[in-house]
């Protein structure tokens, strides 16, 4: 498909032309060992869009399709992104379709030049026409290095590698109309071999309301955390996990909402967050760091 001089070229599988070149830019856009997914991870992902296993997540969590996905323009390929989009739950009424972006970059060469929203446009538009019906509406969510949780280390060396400092980048994400979801997100281990990863923001695009549901949060969650990250393997065996689905299970059952944070007052002309990281009453995170503010 094209959106304005931008096609999107897409895999359900990891092999073949187009995932060997999203995964050769992935391998150089992406260091943080807690982050990263190697071929295999790929690999086990993608097979869950077909087969036994599908159907029995798919009855599980409700039907889904990940993929890994190359933009070009006329001047070659401008990046790559690997999400996880699930179809509206029929329970909840309005229900837009879930997507977790786990993986998005925009290559060196194609910077500077308006290709992260034109690449997010056609992304939407994708991912609302995958199940039929349509285009439906889309709630995008992303996960985001929280520079306040980060070692100095992966700061200095995730900010050098990308060329972008930490916050810089957090605010070319707002520009995107990403907002925080005022929630304590951990992302559970990508692999026996990893650890959980505590030093992300979790946002989302597409929601205009000042709060998402807590069930819809909960149901998207589970089958990311389920498929994308777990690969299939029990929920219940995994704490971290586990830990965030009860916790948003005890907010529906309440009637509870997660808001939706703007994080303009700390990111934009009049903030400086980054002078924030060396002081003795330095943020827990980001999230407190913009409460503290909002407050």
């Amino acid at each position: 498909m094209t959106d304005a001089a931008l096609s999107l070229a897409e895999t359900d599988e990891a092999d073949g032309a187009i995932f060997e070149r999203f995964f050769a830019a992935y391998q150089q856009a992406f260091t943080l060992p807690d982050e990263t997914e190697d071929r295999d991870g790929f690999a086990a992902c993608l097979a869950l869009n077909r087969g036994q296993e599908h159907a029995r997540l798919a009855a599980r969590f409700g039907e889904f399709r990940e993929l890994c996905v190359i933009a070009s323009d006329a001047g070659g390929m401008v990046g790559g992104a690997n999400f996880i989009a699930i179809a509206p739950d029929p329970a909840l009424l309005g229900a837009p379709v879930t997507a977790n972006l786990n993986y998005l970059y925009v290559c060196p060469e194609a910077r500077g030049r308006g290709a992260l929203r034109r690449f997010l446009a056609a992304l939407h538009r994708r991912i609302g026409t995958l199940f039929g019906g349509g285009e439906r509406p889309v709630a995008l969510f992303i996960e985001q290095n929280d520079p306040f949780r980060m070692s100095r280390e992966a700061y200095e060396r995730d900010s050098a590698h990308s060329g972008m400092d930490q916050f810089d980048r957090l605010r070319i994400w707002l520009r995107m109309d990403a907002r925080v979801v005022d929630f304590p997100y951990v992302q559970p281990p990508l692999s026996a071999e990893q650890e959980a990863d505590e030093t992300l923001i979790y946002s989302v695009m597409g929601i205009a309301a000042p709060e998402i549901p807590a069930a819809l949060l909960r149901r998207h969650l589970a089958a990311f955390f389920g498929i994308s990250v777990l690969k299939g393997a029990p929920l219940e065996a995994v704490p971290s996990a586990i830990a965030q689905l009860d916790a948003l299970d005890r907010m529906a059952a309440a009637g509870q909402g997660v808001a939706l944070l703007d994080a303009a007052p700390l990111l934009g002309p009049t903030g400086d967050p980054a002078a924030l990281l060396d002081r003795t009453d330095r943020p827990q995170d980001f999230r407190s760091a913009l409460a503290s503010i909002l407050a």
